[in-house]
Formats: structure tokens, C-alpha cells, sequence
């Protein structure tokens, strides 16, 4: 959004051809939300005059979800990237090469931010827009794995503050920034309005019918790899140094504002309405033969 706060001046370039443009200035903190690579990294930091640095990294860096949710300390990924190819499908190893850059050159000048899946109002990715919408509405609603399998988010306003508050505090180091994860039965009932007739569906039937991880806004089959059935990691640092969490009915009350101001409608995310009608009428038929034995 190239028009907010107008009043703030800027400097408009490609970081990777145009850093040279940030040279001569000098600023109190950086925050950096979309370096993906050290190549997105290295022209800002050979430009920037900056005493201190905030990259905006992911939960993706953590290499094993299986043994519990990972801390700060947790083994992060270190695939070695041969190709183009391969670095496009390497989102994680790529941040935790980014991250490992900016710690070699800032050091202690240094906050590295994890963050779950961003929501909120504003979000393109539509991935908790797509709920929010949906447990609005009227009529039967696919709901993905168990009633028990957990979800974890933070909503970008509770994220940005939190950001905010460590900058004025001079914190360095790395931390996970999460709301505490719920139970997909509590995040049903905080985002719906009572509308909704949710119709629970287990991993089996959904993989066996083709559906993948994430076709499904905020799903993954449960498994081995990933036994919560989804990304969680823990954030007890961070609510240690005073992050605060709005609720899941907050979040999406005012996505729902947002959606019916919007252009263009609800951002696109998640399987269409009509996929989602042919697959719960696949699984009634299957509840049906599985009740005749």
C-alpha cells in the first residue's frame, strides 16, 4: 500500500539494484519485513547507517516439529541450496541463511523476529480471511482433521506492536512470536457466528480424496513430521519481554470489517465452494455405507 501515511517520506527503489539510494541518511532501527534471501540482505546492509536492526524471519527456519514445539534454541535447517530450483522451494533454509548473515554483520544490534502464520485485516493471503468468512456463514462448512489438533497464528497488529516495543527496549536476539495455540473445536466457536453447521471431516478421507497440506487454510494432516497437525512453535520468550495477544474472535471480527469494504471482495484462499460442497457430499455418502457396515 504505497499511499499509506502520506505524510512519511520515502525512498522508493529495488533493494537489490538500489540501496546505494539509503546511503548518506542514518536511522535509529531498521525493520526489514521482506528479506528473503542474504542477497535481499547484503546491498541494504553495505548502504544502511542504522544502530539497529529488526529481520522479520519465520517459523519455517525450525528443521524438526516432531519431538514438541520448537523454542528459540531449536535446531533451524542448513540444506545446502545447489540450484535455482531448489532455492525457490527452500523458503526456511533461505531465511536461516538470511538470519545468520545479519547476526555475522549487526551482532548484538540484532533482533530476529519468528513469526506463525500472520493474519488480520489487510492480509492478502486470505489464509484466516478464508475462516473467518466462511464460519460467518449460513449452511454446512467442511471443518479439516479433529477437534483436537491445535492452530496457532499472530495477528499482525499484536505482531508489529510487539516489534515496536523490543526496538524502544534495545532487545536483540531471536524470538518466536505466536498467540497460544487452540484447539481447531475453540477456533471454530471463536470465529463463528452461529451460523455455520460445521461438518468435521477426518485426514484420511481428505488425503484419500487428494486434498494437500495447506489446500486447506490452516491444515495439515497429522503425522509423524508434524504431530500437532500444524506448524506450532513455543512463545513463552516472547510473552516473557511483554507480547500480548488479541483474541481469535477479535482477529476475525475485524477481518470480517474489512471484507465487506474491501474491492475486489475476499482475497483468494482454500478450496472453492464448489469442491468443498462435492466433498462433503462424497463423506455423507461414506458416513452413510460405513453406517450399513
Amino acid at each position: 500500500n504505497p499511499d499509506a501515511f502520506p505524510e512519511l517520506p520515502r525512498i522508493m527503489g529495488d533493494r537489490k539494484k538500489d540501496a546505494r539510494k539509503l546511503a548518506g541518511h542514518k536511522w535509529d532501527a531498521v525493520i526489514d519485513t521482506c528479506a528473503y534471501t542474504p542477497e535481499d540482505l547484503i546491498p541494504i546492509l553495505n548502504n544502511i547507517d542504522t544502530d539497529f536492526y529488526v529481520l522479520v524471519s519465520t517459523v519455517s527456519v525450525y528443521s524438526d516439529y516432531k519431538n514438541g514445539a520448537p523454542s528459540e534454541t531449536s535446531d533451524v535447517l542448513d540444506n545446502k541450496l545447489t540450484n535455482e530450483e531448489e532455492r525457490g522451494k527452500a523458503y526456511g533454509s533461505l531465511k536461516v541463511q538470511t538470519e545468520k548473515k545479519l547476526l555475522e554483520t549487526m551482532g548484538d544490534r540484532a533482533l530476529i523476529i519468528r513469526p506463525s502464520i500472520v493474519a488480520g485485516p489487510y492480509d492478502p493471503t486470505g489464509r484466516f480471511a478464508f475462516w473467518a468468512s466462511k464460519l460467518a456463514k449460513e449452511g454446512k462448512t467442511l471443518i479439516p482433521g479433529s477437534k483436537e489438533r491445535v492452530v496457532q497464528w499472530i495477528d499482525a497488529r499484536d505482531l508489529a506492536a510487539f516489534i515496536l516495543m523490543q526496538v524502544e527496549n534495545d532487545t536483540n536476539g531471536i524470538f518466536n512470536v505466536a498467540a497460544d495455540p487452540v484447539d481447531m473445536e475453540t477456533f471454530v466457536a471463536e470465529l463463528g457466528t452461529g451460523k455455520t453447521e460445521g461438518v468435521w471431516v477426518d485426514d484420511a478421507f481428505l488425503i484419500k480424496h487428494g486434498i494437500e497440506s495447506f489446500e486447506i487454510p490452516l491444515w495439515i494432516p497429522i503425522s509423524e513430521e508434524y504431530p500437532e497437525g500444524f506448524i506450532v512453535v513455543q512463545n513463552a520468550e516472547a510473552k516473557r519481554v511483554g507480547l500480548v495477544c488479541r483474541s481469535a474472535h477479535e482477529t476475525a471480527k475485524d477481518i470480517r470489517k474489512w471484507l465487506n469494504i474491501r474491492d475486489g471482495g475476499a482475497p483468494k484462499a482454500g478450496l472453492s465452494r464448489e469442491k468443498e460442497l462435492e466433498l462433503l457430499r462424497l463423506y455423507e455418502l461414506f458416513q452413510a455405507e460405513d453406517s450399513r457396515g
